[in-house]
């Protein structure tokens, strides 16, 4: 398997756009879409309930396309938008205003860990983690991080889009 650095990443973001004439936007639709495939062919319609979980920047961007096709193929979905930050970028904007043209229960914003502590998951349910993507470069609040043990104590299984949310692309941890 190959790993690539964040710039690697960005740069094949960036000539995948260019070579193929396509936006950002475009490129995070497909990416999404990607994304739900891969769940529609092992979930084929189950009930189980999914929790969305995205942040304001891309990857909750992507987020945002996963969710919009799974609630559009009639699954079980809650969709949250971690408020972690002042600035969304612009890909996020025009996904959060394409879900609402696919349900009627907008995200559920949450700012605070009091905002999350009542969401019950259960070890059976599917947690997707749009939260933070490679472009993560700064510390995450405390709250976030309690949002991430709170993920990990409901044992749900997890499906983090680009990689788990907290995690830096070019460190090692404690390195």
């Amino acid at each position: 398997m190959k790993i690539f650095s964040k710039e690697q990443i960005y740069a094949g973001d960036k000539r995948t756009a260019e070579k193929q004439n396509i936006s950002s936007t475009d490129l995070m639709e497909r990416a999404g879409t990607q994304i739900f495939n891969w769940l529609h062919i092992r979930m084929q319609g189950a009930q189980v309930p999914i929790h969305v979980f995205c942040g304001i920047g891309n990857n909750g961007g992507d987020g945002l396309v996963v969710a919009g096709h799974l609630i559009s193929h009639g699954y079980n979905v809650k969709t949250y938008v971690v408020n972690c930050s002042t600035k969304r970028s612009k890909d996020f904007l025009i996904n959060y205003d394409r879900i609402k043209n696919v349900t009627k229960d907008w995200p559920i914003l949450l700012s605070c860990e009091e905002d999350f502590e009542t969401i019950v998951i259960d070890d059976k349910d599917i947690i997707i983690d749009a939260i933070f993507g490679i472009g993560i470069n700064r510390p995450v609040a405390p709250w976030v991080k309690a949002l991430f043990t709170h993920f990990r104590a409901t044992r749900a299984f997890t499906v983090s889009i680009d990689i788990p949310s907290g995690l830096h692309t070019d460190t090692v941890p404690g390195g």
